[in-house]
């Protein structure tokens, strides 16, 4: 798998960005990132009129954001990897802003904070989820800069084996423990309908799914716990998702992706959309599979 070389972070000015520069420094260190740059997109109608009494002009305004960002990143970061900040002002979306810059600097991984009940601003995080090209983190404003337990969720194919890689990475970069969530649709294809055995047969059937998956990472059938849940079709499958994060104890939770996730009438789109309306103190991670064109569930 590709290791992580070049980090992005966005931010907004507010009150969590030192909480995400905090957690970069900390995620960059603990992966080997080579680079880390910080982005802050300034929309142009924030920008204050030209000759407007005691307002500083772009330029100043340019200045003073840039020092403010470079304290906060000096104090985290010191000299421990290269950091870029950057600041662009923007006539339209910010969010067009940041994907492009992904594509410019071969971005690995972008990281976005994730605000609070009517202070979160989160209109921007599922389009640029959806339309950056790299894998995506987002980072809730409580969130502590630590990974002991990561909670990967699975459902047993090629796709999955992505994130299942990334996880097994960070934990040996981190020394954390692992611990898989697979859930299994009856509905769609994987085993003929059968209603022998009930439930427990078809649980079964899905451990040695699951077992057989372990095998392709050389991994024994007990070696990574997992949890097995069937799912319903009305039910929130990322706030289930999130509760086995939380009975886990973990600090990290997993999920890949494959083809558009930006679409909500998808069922991975749809996870995604639940998981940005959820308060949440987990941070979520999401692994783009590029170069795959269907979906796996979660």
């Amino acid at each position: 798998m590709n290791r992580i070389k070049n980090i992005l972070a966005c931010l907004d000015l507010t009150y969590i960005d030192p909480v995400l520069i905090e957690y970069v420094a900390f995620f960059s260190e603990s992966t080997g990132a080579e680079k880390v740059y910080f982005l802050h997109v300034i929309q142009e109608y924030a920008l204050p009129e030209k000759g407007g009494k005691n307002l500083p002009d772009s330029e100043e305004l340019y200045d003073i954001i840039y020092n403010k960002i470079k304290d906060e990143v000096d104090a985290n970061f010191g000299q421990k990897r290269p950091a870029g900040i950057e600041t662009r002002i923007e006539s339209e979306d910010a969010s067009t802003a940041i994907i492009e810059f992904t594509s410019e600097t071969e971005i690995d991984l972008l990281l976005i904070g994730q605000k609070y009940g009517a202070k979160r601003e989160a209109r921007y995080g599922h389009k640029i989820a959806a339309g950056a090209d790299c894998d995506i983190m987002f980072i809730p404003e409580q969130a502590e800069p630590e990974i002991q337990k990561i909670l990967c969720a699975i459902d047993g194919s090629k796709e999955s084996e992505t994130a299942f890689q990334r996880a097994l990475d960070l934990a040996e970069k981190t020394g954390a423990d692992v611990a898989a969530y697979f859930l299994y649709d009856t509905a769609q294809t994987y085993f003929p309908a059968t209603t022998v055995g009930g439930s427990s047969s078809k649980k079964e059937r899905f451990k040695k799914r699951y077992a057989e998956f372990l095998e392709r990472f050389d991994r024994p059938p007990d070696s990574v716990p997992c949890h097995f849940r069937e799912v319903e079709p009305t039910e929130n499958q990322a706030g289930t998702s999130y509760d086995a994060a939380v009975k886990e104890k973990a600090d990290l939770i997993i999920i890949g992706a494959a083809g558009n996730i930006g679409d909500p009438t998808t069922l991975l789109g749809n996870i995604l959309e639940n998981f940005n309306n959820m308060e949440k103190e987990i941070p979520l991670l999401i692994i783009k599979n590029k170069k795959s064109k269907r979906f796996f569930f979660m």
